[in-house]
């Protein structure tokens, strides 16, 4: 017998696709189109650093990347949300448009301007994170995701700042 799929649907295509993962997909692919254009000590990323702070790191990402796609994406009600991750969003463009452009500046070679891809990443994840819900996880709190998101751009920055001290040499 064929499934009927109904206005109330939990399977229904429309619900799945209004979900937050939109929200991380530009920044995947502005970390894409950048990639090329970083300085030389960006490359070094995976150089130098613990295993278990790389294995850290990979599995945060991942849960901060997928976890979007079981959070519905509502508009209405959520301005400061919306400003939060726009403001996030714009601010890590500007950390990566600030190394890439100059490099060797006083910023892009400071500790605070070279880590700053990982840890403006916090804002944007937090404009995601914040008065959201998760689809199937009724005890969820929008807590739960921030913190996963905390811990990812801590333990990001963390990897930032030892490349940043093994290339001051």
């Amino acid at each position: 017998m064929p499934v009927v799929e109904t206005s109330t649907s939990l399977f229904r295509r429309e619900r799945w696709l209004a979900n937050r993962f939109w929200l991380v997909l530009p920044l995947l692919l502005l970390n894409a189109a950048v990639t090329p254009l970083l300085p030389a000590g960006y490359g070094t990323f995976s150089q130098e650093i613990p295993a278990a702070l790389a294995a850290a790191e990979s599995l945060l990402r991942m849960l901060v990347a997928a976890v979007p796609l079981l959070m519905p994406l509502t508009l209405r009600g959520q301005r400061p949300v919306w400003g939060l991750y726009a403001t996030g969003v714009l601010v890590y463009a500007a950390a990566w448009a600030a190394v890439i452009a100059a490099p060797d500046s006083r910023w892009s070679t400071s500790l605070a301007g070279f880590t700053a891809p990982a840890w403006s990443s916090i804002l944007w994840l937090a404009g995601i994170g914040a008065h959201s819900s998760l689809r199937f996880v009724p005890w969820y709190r929008p807590w739960m995701y921030l913190a996963a998101a905390g811990l990812f751009a801590g333990v990001h920055t963390t990897h930032a700042v030892l490349v940043w001290v093994w290339l001051q040499g």
